[in-house]
């Protein structure tokens, strides 16, 4: 890719992730990335476009940067871990390209969700992937729906993946040790799953 452009890029992420889409100000992507302008829309001619190329370009970095090659996981909980660490690592590494992807993911610019459509898909497919695996090595209990099961796990996943994003945003910091409590959480809310909630189900009749 064009030297310039990668500098355009990486100048918006950061304003971006920063201001937001409406407050982010073109002229200080051009004075970050050291060019004109008239240089930003004629590669990308709008804020708009620049953007949605943005996101696109930070989507691609984060997945060349993480690898989703390891061993199995052994249940949810350590998957939810290990992605936790994942997270935590990338953010410190990379803020601008995290912040980016964590804003169209989660909050993206009103007028821009229906054109980021369709950015998250592999994302969430790999995702999907993940927690079948770990499905498929555990023992359900008879006449339990595997497709219901992957509804309440999906549901989880996502209720989890929330709370620990939003933690990150607002304390890019973090350690794993602060997400200790979301952990204990998290295993508390897996036993119930695995377990159940009722003692023994008793005859309606009674």
């Amino acid at each position: 890719m064009d030297e310039k452009r990668v500098k355009i890029l990486d100048a918006a992420m950061e304003e971006f992730t920063e201001k937001g889409y409406q407050a982010a100000s073109t002229n200080k992507i051009c004075a970050k990335a050291e060019v004109s302008k008239g240089l930003i829309f004629h590669y990308f001619g709008s804020k708009e476009k620049l953007y949605i190329a943005a996101v696109s370009y930070a989507i691609d970095f984060a997945a060349n940067e993480v690898s989703l090659e390891r061993e199995p996981w052994a249940d949810f909980v350590e998957m939810a871990i290990w992605s936790t660490k994942m997270k935590l690592d990338f953010n410190r590494k990379y803020p601008a390209v995290f912040g980016l992807i964590m804003q169209a993911y989660g909050n993206p610019p009103t007028e821009l969700k229906g054109k980021l459509d369709g950015f998250f898909d592999k994302a969430i497919e790999q995702s999907k992937a993940q927690m079948n695996q770990v499905l498929s090595e555990m023992k359900l209990k008879k006449g339990v729906n595997m497709d219901a099961t992957h509804k309440v796990m999906a549901a989880l996943f996502q209720y989890i993946t929330e709370k620990s994003t939003i933690y990150l945003q607002h304390h890019p910091d973090a350690t794993m040790d602060d997400f200790i409590p979301l952990a204990n959480e998290f295993t508390e809310m897996m036993r119930i799953v695995e377990f159940g909630i009722c003692d023994e189900k008793k005859d309606l009749g009674e």
